[in-house]
């Protein structure tokens, strides 16, 4: 291996650099970008060792994979060797060494993983830690490490290599190591700040830095540093649009896809402004920057432990980074370097930028250290030890995640030993392991490889609606990591047989769906290795089918590595409340940006920028928290209540996460959470209230003592002046074990007599007042009259309906129920009701009734022992009339008295479902009169009622039972049957329906030759054909009534009369066809009439006139409803219809009208009753005497039937009415 020292910086200082390593342990060296020292140090050590005879390896540190495998590469072709044999390198997943190797560059995680396998580090005589002032969380570890480290190892060189002069801190953490300063630029740098003006933008402030770089040289390239992607985007886009000659704008940015990196090296015709962030400060050279232009800003990334978020600031950058910077300038020619801020704002700038442990979450670290047994983390020797709160924080992650038992004890748990030794967060390292415990372990590892390497998805500039478009197809609108399951879907397709990838197809899919390859590829490797590494440990994993159970326990898994990063969405505020009262919003990149808010969410990262962003989204059920980290949930218990059915005290369980209810209104048993609480609401509600189902000696004593006070507060209208319900609950306080809470111990503590009369409560135990018993008797619960016992319900209660007394009566009662009793009341009110029903009188006579209270005492000393038979009122005018000696005293006003003054009356039926209710007696027996009357029926028809018959079965059928009941046939259609009526016209109604249809049935045949045979003629048939068609059966009915000369109420007399009417029937039809015939033919005439005035201006109130009668006359069922009596001279009614015409052609008009306007006034009100009850036959009657009056109106020359008048039809209806 051939060592050379190429013309740079630090090979001029190679002798003083050698006699330091040679003469200290520890060497820092500080050089500015582009001195050399990275690639040449490691070739000084290497020559040393040789010299010193050492065989060890040179171990060289990088913080990024890119510099690590890149720099190797460099110091191979420098030394004449093929890359992985004397120099060689490792990075995460991936080893290019050899036994051979002597210089391994590798990133600073893989040395501190060795570590773990290798206390000492026995395999290297030297170790480089380069980029040291970078200060990432793994360099601060490796130097604490190295600090004890050398203190065991002598033989141990320790190389610190930074780019910026915070060498002293270095230096005084190694016990003040010698330091060795080499410089880097090699032309001047003119600075110039160019601060911006009030208002003007970042993009504008750029474009003015670039315009001015410009001016002074038109040709050199350009690098501009910027905080951030976004910036970098706005500010190409301003550059472009400039028109510089012969100029481009180029991206600089850690998510550039793989192409636009190769454009920032690829050399180019055309000058270039490169518009980096502070990637572009040390990590990647660019060659051929002549002039810079800094924006003095960069996004931080900043944790807070306080709120457990990961922020993306903008902040003013360090003094040591302006330094960078400004290096980067003056490489090829003099530079010139444009600040756009102040001097002043420079020298405010902090010196250095904050080392990433005191930015930054620390449970790795801390992990790492318990598994290194490296002590505590607070005494660790850490050049800037982190703060309370951020150790604090670790330990509490470490505790969420199952890592530590309790963070107090610092000791791992198997968990936490299970997680150190994967090479990955805690947090993923969690999702994994229990990923396994529940079956999706091939899920979750590609989902957590996912999470460990860089998005796979790239939206190049210009491209990025393109992209969206192409990538739609992985997106998931329940769940974020369910693009990372989709996408390597996707991928696998592209493996062969062997499960070899085709490496081709690959790349064009990739390529098509704006993917990067080199990404994918660094996916698939990561999660190759997690999986060994996770196999080492011993997992398996098993197979859930169920895609459903699939998604619930994959983000199960998910969520115990990030418990406390979830949300739950407020409607009102449009934003996601998380634990801690934190607030954030789904990021716009996510699936469920713009899909329907999910109730509930976990997100992966929380990251701080214009707002509190969640990246990495998925939408969960609440329940699972507490399944998965029931260790960090906590109960609270509220609301508790004695549950009857249970017969037990039980409340309502929340279970909450740092503030948020992922569990809310579960049901628990109090008396387990809480006995002291369970045993105050046993009493309380169990006992006091009567809320206890099932009853012993203890509780129905209870009830009654209590229902009795309560009972005579409402008498006395007392409501909370006796019942002491504050004596009720200490009384049992005191007696009964404080465990009780539950029917089961209630009882077994009182089955024995003797442990139950120790709870015997009595009456003047709980009542506030004693001499109370005097009063109460003026107020029975049940008042004797008559004979009987009436109910009395009493209620204190201004605004109830029911305020005062109220007489109970069931349904069947009512009949019986005295009008006038409620008027009485009871006599605990009889004195009051008396003197304001005196004072209700009006004043004239007020003053005859003086003094009022002589009148009163009077009154009632009258009436007592008396059973009153009629109203109050008017037993109380009575006296009063005797008394002043004014037989005209009169003008009583019950209504004017208060409401708890007015009794009332309440009706119920069986199911204790209230009728009716009112004051009112009169009122309600007349609402309920067809309830009452339908009772009255069906009681009267247990003993009538048959159905089904044939022949005559029924034996004697009276015309009127006992009871005021007439029973009769019913048609049942094919059958007959019998039941028992409450009028009189309906039961022969229907009783001669039931004789006829009986008759039918007896003669079935002869019916048929009857209606076959009908003797209707062309008229008759004519008009047959315009009605419904059981019209003729009508006729066939009738008919036969009338053949048979006689209703039968016997089975004698029916056998007489049917036999009659075999013989009679088809004369009796011939009769009824002449009549309908003879009817017909009028009707014709009739409606031929109508039809040719129906438009004329007078005579059309005629026409509707005729109309009206002629649908009454000819309404379905007429021919039956008529009978056969008055069937035979139905043609009348339309005879009268031909006169009335008649009399209009020789008579003035005015007469008609003159007949109407007394005809109307009735006919209307039938009308009404006809159309509401058209079944009623009471209302048929009616029908038939107007017709008859119609006919002595309008027709006088056509006889009627019997004595008809407007006076009697009125008082026909007025009956009919008032039975209504």
């Amino acid at each position: 291996m051939n060592i050379s020292y190429p013309d740079l910086p630090v090979s001029r200082r190679r002798e003083e650099i050698l006699e330091d390593m040679r003469a200290s342990q520890v060497l820092v060296i500080v050089g500015e970008t582009g001195s050399g020292k990275t690639t040449q140090l490691p070739k000084m050590a290497l020559e040393l060792a040789r010299e010193l005879g050492q065989e060890g390896r040179i171990g060289c540190t990088q913080p990024r994979r890119l510099a690590a495998t890149s720099v190797a590469r460099r110091v191979a072709d420098e030394c004449k060797v093929e890359i992985g044999k004397e120099v060689g390198w490792q990075v995460r997943f991936t080893e290019v060494c050899s036994k051979e190797t002597k210089v391994k560059f590798m990133t600073d995680g893989i040395l501190l993983a060795e570590t773990q396998g290798d206390r000492e580090l026995r395999q290297y005589d030297t170790i480089i830690i380069d980029e040291a002032h970078e200060r990432s969380l793994n360099i601060d570890f490796l130097l604490g490490y190295l600090k004890q480290l050398v203190k065991r190892r002598k033989d141990l060189r320790v190389v610190i290599s930074s780019a910026t002069l915070d060498a002293g801190r270095f230096s005084e953490f190694f016990e003040k190591c010698p330091v060795v300063q080499v410089e880097g630029r090699t032309f001047p740098v003119e600075d110039v700040f160019l601060p911006g003006y009030e208002g003007e933008s970042l993009r504008e402030h750029v474009g003015r830095g670039v315009e001015y770089v410009t001016d002074l040289d038109s040709d050199g390239d350009v690098l501009v540093f910027l905080p951030g992607e976004r910036e970098i985007r706005e500010c190409a886009d301003l550059i472009e649009g400039q028109g510089f000659f012969n100029t481009e704008a180029v991206p600089v940015f850690a998510r550039l896809s793989l192409a636009d990196q190769e454009k920032v090296f690829a050399p180019s015709g055309k000058r270039r402004v490169f518009l980096a962030t502070n990637v572009a400060e040390t990590s990647l050279t660019i060659p051929g920057i002549v002039s810079v232009v800094d924006s003095g800003m960069a996004r931080v990334s900043r944790f807070s432990p306080s709120r457990q978020v990961q922020s993306l600031q903008i902040e003013m950058i360090s003094q040591a980074s302006a330094r960078q910077r400004r290096g980067r300038c003056g490489r090829v020619r003099d530079g010139i370097c444009v600040k756009l801020y102040d001097e002043e704002a420079l020298e405010m700038a902090p010196e250095f930028t904050d080392p990433e442990i005191r930015r930054s979450a620390l449970s790795g670290v801390i992990l790492r250290m318990l598994s290194l047994k490296l002590g505590d983390v607070r005494e660790f020797p850490f050049i800037d030890p982190p703060g309370p709160r951020a150790v604090n924080e670790g330990w509490d992650t470490l505790e969420e995640v199952g890592a530590v038992a309790k963070k107090s004890e610092a000791r791992l748990t198997d968990t936490g030993r299970t997680l150190s030794r994967l090479p990955l967060d805690p947090r993923l390292g969690r999702m994994l392991v229990e990923s396994e415990r529940r079956g999706v372990f091939e899920e979750v590892l590609i989902i957590v490889s996912g999470l460990s390497a860089m998005d796979v998805r790239e939206r190049p500039q210009g491209k990025e609606e393109r992209a969206d478009e192409r990538q739609k197809e992985f997106l998931d609108q329940k769940s974020d990591f369910g693009v990372f399951l989709n996408l390597w879907k996707g991928i696998q397709d592209f493996r062969g047989e062997r499960g070899k990838l085709k490496s081709n197809q690959l790349r064009r899919w990739c390529e098509k769906h704006f993917l990067s390859y080199r990404r994918v590829r660094e996916w698939l490797g990561i999660n190759s290795e997690l999986r060994r590494s996770f196999q080492k440990e011993g997992g398996k994993g098993k197979v859930i089918e169920t895609a459903a159970d699939v998604y619930a326990e994959v983000h199960k898994s998910v969520l115990t590595g990030i418990p406390r990063q979830i949300g739950v969405w407020d409607k009102e505020k449009r934003i996601y409340h998380s634990v801690g009262n934190r607030q954030f919003a789904v990021f716009p990149g996510s699936g469920l940006f713009k899909s329907k808010r999910a109730l509930w969410v976990l997100g992966f990262e929380l990251v701080e920028t214009s707002r509190l962003w969640a990246r990495k989204v998925a939408e969960i059920d609440p329940k699972w928290v507490e399944e998965v980290v029931p260790h960090l949930c906590r109960s609270k218990y509220h609301s508790p209540y004695w549950n009857e059915q249970q017969g037990a005290v039980y409340g309502t369980e929340d279970v909450l996460l740092g503030g948020l209810t992922v569990v809310e209104g579960r049901r628990v048993f109090f008396g387990r959470v809480n006995p002291k609480v369970a045993f105050e609401v046993f009493v309380r509600e169990a006992l006091v209230d009567g809320k206890m189902l099932g009853n012993n000696l203890v509780t129905q004593n209870l009830a009654w003592v209590k229902e009795t006070i309560l009972g005579a507060e409402r008498k006395l209208r007392r409501v909370g002046y006796l019942w002491n319900e504050v004596a009720a609950y200490d009384f049992f306080f005191e007696r009964l074990p404080g465990a009780t809470n539950t029917t089961k111990q209630f009882y077994k503590l009182t089955e024995k007599p003797e442990d139950a009369g120790k709870l015997m409560v009595r009456f003047s135990d709980l009542i506030w007042e004693e001499e109370i018993e005097d009063r109460l008797r003026l107020f029975p619960d049940v008042v004797h009259h008559g004979g009987r016992k009436w109910r009395v319900n009493y209620v204190s209660d201004l605004d109830a309906d029911d305020d005062g007394l109220t007489f109970e009566v069931g349904i069947d009662e009512l009949a019986i129920f005295p009008d006038y009793l409620p008027s009485w009341g009871v006599p605990g009110i009889l004195e009051d009701r008396v003197e304001l029903l005196i004072r209700s009188l009006p004043k004239d006579w007020r003053r005859e009734c003086q003094p009022v209270a002589e009148k009163v005492s009077g009154f009632i000393s009258a009436w007592e022992n008396w059973e009153p038979q009629g109203h109050l009122e008017e037993a109380l005018l009575e006296y009063l009339r005797e008394k002043v000696g004014r037989d005209s005293l009169e003008g009583l006003e019950p209504n004017r008295l208060p409401q708890h003054l007015r009794p009332k009356l309440r009706v119920r039926n069986e199911r204790d479902e209230v009728m009716a209710f009112g004051e009112d007696v009169w009122a309600i027996k007349k609402k309920l009169a067809g309830e009452l009357r339908a009772r009255r029926e069906a009681a009267a028809n247990e003993e009538w009622e048959m159905t089904g018959g044939e022949v005559w079965s029924f034996g004697e059928i009276p015309v009127e039972a006992e009871g005021s009941i007439f029973p009769g046939l019913v048609d049942e259609g094919n059958t007959v049957g019998m039941r028992a009526y409450l009028e009189r016209e309906e039961a022969a109604e229907s009783h001669r329906a039931g004789v006829v249809r009986l008759f039918l049935i007896e003669y079935a045949e002869h019916r048929q030759y009857v209606r076959k045979n009908f003797p209707l003629k062309m008229a008759g048939r004519f008009m047959l054909s315009l009605l419904p068609e059981e019209t003729l059966e009508d006729f066939i009915r009738v008919s036969a009534e009338g053949g048979m000369k006689k209703i039968a109420r016997t089975e004698e007399e029916f056998g007489e009369s049917s036999a009659i009417g075999r013989g009679e029937w088809y004369a009796s039809a011939e009769k009824v066809a002449g009549a309908v015939e003879g009817m017909a033919e009028a009707d014709g005439r009739v409606r031929e009439w109508m039809d040719e005035n129906r438009k004329d201006r007078h005579l059309g109130e005629v026409v509707t006139q005729l109309e009206e009668q002629r649908e009454w006359l000819l309404r379905p069922g007429f021919g039956w409803l008529a009978g056969y009596d008055r069937m035979q001279r139905y043609q009348r009614y339309f005879f009268g219809m031909e006169d009335r015409i008649s009399r209009l052609e020789t008579q003035p008009l005015i007469r008609d009208e003159e007949k109407q306007n007394q005809f109307s006034p009735l006919w209307d009100e039938w009308m009404i009753l006809w159309n509401e009850y058209p079944e009623a036959v009471r209302i048929w009657e009616i029908g038939w005497m107007l017709e008859e009056w119609r006919l002595q109106l309008f027709a006088p020359g056509v006889p009627h039937m019997g004595k008809v008048s407007a006076k009697r039809i009125q008082k026909a209806l007025d009956d009919l009415m008032s039975s209504l």
